[in-house]
């Protein structure tokens, strides 16, 4: 099978879709499939990597952080048959929205990705930006939702239910055990050492966090990543028990994960956060805002707390000291149900039933 992922970036560029793109790309071409991905300029402009091929075109422009490559639309329509299917991962990306208009939508599968997160004007942007793209790609044959709330969202927005698939995020397991194996615990900062993963920005909700954490004796904070709120936050964490470490890949954070207490996430949206299953695979336990799409996903295995209510990081706090899972568990979850291996057989069969493969 001729399978073409389209995403508006790759890694090295850090990120979730970025390494679920990777991840999936790395376990097609496992199973002898070709794979092509499309994505943006951060790298040479075609690369073979791990037995599949990276085409970066050039953007110029990132309007809400979102990269428009404007040669996109001509390069796509010259390869766009020579794929027997298409999967394209986001709604909102403009790699998606321009190449779908040349793409025959009955090959067509796009995944969500859950939905961005702004404030202010920028708010209502995005949600006019939304509206606009779900009416342009709902001619789609298979849209994969990560959760039942992204289902929710999609259907809100006029998709057919039927074309609908619920497939959860997934991990390569082996790849941070490989990482672990070789990685040495660093040395703790604080009473109860908390670990943040993820971009800077305003959908990660970091600086709720920080002021929610201000005056909550014996609590230290590593910050691993970058965006353009680390100004701000450099601000307000000053006097904290907080060090920033900036952007690191897995085999750079591991060390810090394998010292912290729990991984945390503040988040206000997400659509299937792969820092929560990286950090059960290592049996480390999470605490996570008390958004819907965290309830529904992890109800049961994770801590949750309300952001921007101190007592209730602190009653959050209080239950980690009484978290009784044990960390085989937190790992057999994610074995069963999470990894690519698992995971990916469920996106194959998609694909097959797509091209009657």
């Amino acid at each position: 099978m001729r399978v073409l992922q389209i995403c508006h970036r790759f890694p090295p560029h850090p990120g979730g879709i970025e390494y679920h793109v990777k991840r999936l790309s790395r376990f097609l071409s496992s199973r002898g499939h070709e794979v092509t991905v499309l994505t943006t300029h951060r790298g040479p402009t075609e690369i073979e990597e791990d037995d599949y091929k990276v085409v970066r075109l050039r953007s110029f422009l990132e309007p809400l952080r979102n990269p428009l490559p404007l040669e996109l639309p001509f390069y796509f329509r010259k390869i766009a048959e020579s794929f027997d299917l298409i999967h394209m991962h986001s709604v909102y990306t403009f790699t998606t929205l321009l190449s779908y208009p040349f793409a025959r939508r009955e090959r067509v599968v796009i995944t969500l990705h859950g939905r961005a997160s702004y404030r202010g004007l920028a708010s209502l942007l995005a949600e006019l930006h939304e509206r606009i793209s779900f009416r342009i790609l709902r001619g789609a044959a298979v849209f994969i939702a990560l959760n039942e709330v992204d289902k929710e969202l999609m259907v809100s927005r006029g998709i057919d239910e039927s074309k609908i698939r619920v497939i959860p995020n997934f991990i390569d397991l082996e790849e941070i055990d490989n990482l672990a194996r070789s990685s040495n615990p660093v040395e703790r900062e604080g009473d109860v050492q908390l670990l943040f993963v993820g971009g800077l920005t305003e959908a990660k909700n970091l600086d709720s966090l920080l002021s929610d954490l201000r005056g909550v004796d014996g609590a230290s904070l590593w910050i691993v990543g970058d965006g353009p709120m680390r100004g701000k936050l450099m601000k307000l964490a000053e006097g904290m028990r907080v060090r920033f470490l900036g952007r690191m890949d897995m085999g750079g954070w591991i060390p810090y994960a394998l010292s912290s207490d729990a991984i945390i996430l503040p988040s206000r949206s997400e659509g299937f956060p792969t820092i929560v299953l990286e950090a059960m695979a290592l049996g480390k336990p999470v605490i996570l805002s008390d958004i819907e799409v965290h309830k529904r996903l992890f109800s049961g295995i994770a801590i949750f707390y309300r952001p921007g209510d101190r007592e209730s990081l602190r009653k959050a706090l209080k239950n980690l000291e009484n978290f009784d899972i044990p960390p085989e568990n937190l790992r057999s979850i994610v074995e069963k149900n999470y990894d690519i291996r698992v995971v990916g057989e469920r996106i194959l069969s998609v694909y097959s039933d797509l091209i009657g493969d």
